[in-house]
């Protein structure tokens, strides 16, 4: 919910082709690159409203995403997951993958997690990032696109609270 009013909805989309074009790009603009990526969310949008619209009103709550994934991504490995939801996982990455050389290093990583949520201690990013990579992750430098994959099937697929993919998104704090 790029625009924060509530919901996804096309326009959620749309923002999100500029915001790719211009990550993308390292802050040029590319109006090719633009194209391509209206192009790319206005089907991703398409198939996610057919996936999780159920009510068939132009907007998918927060309910109607949750019911979505659980129907089509819980207990399946990203392989299974439906054309969309790997779509937008990949653009997820792009996105967090700011140097754009195909890892996700704890720079990186912290710039996500402060975007998402307020710390007020690094060493809990730190911590968090630490407990996702592997050790072929820390060979390479960084978690890989594959990896990340991974690590956000496992995130919803699996329900065990203890899981390392529970930090995908940055230090779980108890509510």
């Amino acid at each position: 919910d790029i625009d924060n009013n509530g919901y996804l909805d096309k326009n959620d989309f749309e923002c999100l082709a500029l915001r790719n074009t211009i990550i993308e790009g390292r802050g040029n603009w590319d109006d090719k690159a633009y194209a391509n990526n209206q192009k790319i969310m206005s089907d991703l949008w398409n198939e996610i409203a057919t996936l999780a619209d159920f009510n068939k009103d132009g907007q998918v709550t927060v309910e109607e995403f949750k019911q979505a994934i659980q129907k089509n991504c819980s207990g399946k490995s990203y392989a299974d997951f439906p054309r969309a939801f790997k779509t937008f996982i990949a653009d997820s990455f792009k996105t967090i993958d700011v140097n754009g050389d195909g890892l996700v290093g704890v720079d990186e990583y912290r710039l996500d997690c402060i975007s998402r949520a307020a710390f007020a201690n690094i060493k809990e990013i730190d911590d968090a990032y630490n407990k996702l990579l592997s050790e072929e992750d820390q060979k390479a430098g960084g978690i890989c696109l594959t990896r990340y994959q991974d690590l956000y099937a496992q995130f919803i697929s699996n329900p065990d609270e203890s899981s390392n993919a529970n930090y995908l998104f940055g230090p779980l704090t108890v509510v």
